[in-house]
């Protein structure tokens, strides 16, 4: 499942460029703008616990994202656990 629940995988871009559009310098956040295929998406990260990696964003880059940034695991329903006795 997608970041963007409104976008199927085989309508999405993976490979495609993200602009950074904005930057928190206070909250450590980044805003991306997606790029070709996906030119009508936007996705803001945190950096907070990377402050190492925030630091490499300037406003105006173009960029690769990692796949696994925007796959989200599908929840889990709750399965109840029991012990017999």
């Amino acid at each position: 499942m997608l970041q963007f629940p409104s976008v199927s995988e085989e309508e999405f871009d993976f490979d495609a460029d993200w602009l950074v559009k904005s930057i928190d310098d206070t909250q450590k956040r980044i805003l991306f703008a997606g790029q070709g295929k996906n030119g009508d998406l936007e996705l803001e990260l945190d950096y907070q616990n990377n402050p190492e990696e925030f630091e490499h964003f300037s406003v105006g880059d173009l960029i690769q994202l990692p796949r696994e940034i925007f796959v989200v695991s599908e929840p889990t329903p709750y399965q109840p656990e029991y012990e017999c006795f």
